[in-house]
């Protein structure tokens, strides 16, 4: 199949005043199922129009499939296949139709459209649609038709733009399951754009973070989710995402408020102490810090406490919140190694 490579990668809409994506160096390994995620602005599908050719570089900088610069291939030519948010379907076609136009349209190919369109069809458990139009079809079956239609090109890269976006909870779900299954089986290189965490922690094999047009983190979901590597990822990663708690530090204390941590550490002065929800109890007494109750998050299979410590708020996932009231106090605790450091500027201290 095909790694893409893309060096120093930048893209400017307004003369290089501002840049929607911000010298990007990034490796997609063959195979590989890459999520790019982000918050809506950050350059997400701004880099994936780049890697499709649909927009050209700003500044000097290439784009590789395999050894290969696409600098002058036109997008017609790069062997790649995209997925829309909108489903982009041609409303006057037929189901079948619109699965099949991308081998009736080339010139080149030599498969067997009628039996192609069935073998997709039947991957994507919609063979029983084939002579509807799209106007009759659900969010999820238009969708599957998109799916369809770029899968039977046979494509070295697959480029999927927030696909899912504009679909209920419970059909993302499945959807995500779907995609990653058809992955697994296709072994096409993948690029998949979204700003929702969940379905990157779900479906990538790796995550790329974006912000502000740059990549503040590559890495698997288990390594962005232990070990942030930007303040942004902490509080993007994760549900409820990791508190952020303002604190001093001076040698092996962290303060909060008028509270004081031991931890070992080198930092001193104002940074920031992340704690994920999932890894604080509450304790009779003794805990490491304490607050008062301010409000429950219910969540059917879990319950969110905001606790007030001073001036922080921070969020307590548990499983239980019975005897616990609004305006009680309450004290909890952690392990110290669950702590990650942050600078004030959002960087990581490793």
């Amino acid at each position: 199949m095909t790694s893409i490579s893309l060096q120093s990668i930048s893209k400017s809409f307004d003369n290089n005043k501002n840049f929607a994506v911000n010298d990007i160096t990034l490796k997609i390994l063959d195979k590989e199922f890459l999520v790019i995620l982000g918050e809506s602005g950050s350059g997400k599908s701004s880099l994936l129009r780049l890697i499709a050719g649909l927009e050209e570089p700003t500044l000097p900088g290439d784009i590789l499939f395999d050894s290969k610069n696409m600098k002058e291939v036109p997008p017609r030519n790069r062997d790649v296949s995209m997925v829309f948010q909108s489903y982009a379907l041609f409303p006057n076609m037929t189901v079948f139709d619109n699965i099949a136009f991308p081998l009736v349209a080339s010139e080149s190919n030599k498969l067997d459209v009628d039996t192609e369109v069935k073998r997709i069809s039947s991957l994507l458990k919609i063979e029983d649609l084939l002579e509807r139009k799209p106007s009759t079809l659900s969010g999820g079956e238009q969708q599957r038709v998109g799916l369809g239609r770029a899968i039977i090109k046979q494509p070295k890269v697959f480029l999927m733009d927030e696909p899912l976006s504009n679909l209920d909870a419970a059909l993302r779900a499945e959807l995500r399951t779907e995609i990653k299954k058809l992955h697994n089986k296709l072994q096409v290189t993948t690029v998949y754009v979204t700003h929702d965490q969940t379905e990157a922690m779900t479906m990538a094999d790796r995550i790329a973070i974006l912000k502000d047009g740059k990549i503040i983190q590559v890495g698997t979901p288990e390594e962005i989710y232990n070990n942030p590597a930007h303040s942004s990822t902490a509080e993007f990663i994760g549900s409820p995402p990791m508190n952020l708690i303002k604190v001093q530090a001076d040698n092996n204390i962290l303060t909060v408020g008028s509270q004081k941590i031991a931890f070992s550490n080198s930092a001193s002065g104002s940074i920031v102490m992340g704690l994920r929800p999932e890894n604080i109890t509450v304790v009779g007494n003794n805990g490491k810090l304490s607050g008062t109750v301010s409000f429950f998050e219910y969540l059917g299979d879990s319950k969110i406490i905001n606790l007030t410590i001073e001036d922080e708020l921070i969020k307590i996932k548990v499983s239980d919140t019975t005897g616990i009231s609004i305006g009680d106090k309450l004290s909890i605790d952690f392990n110290v190694e669950d702590i990650r450091l942050f600078h004030v500027n959002g960087n990581s201290m490793k």
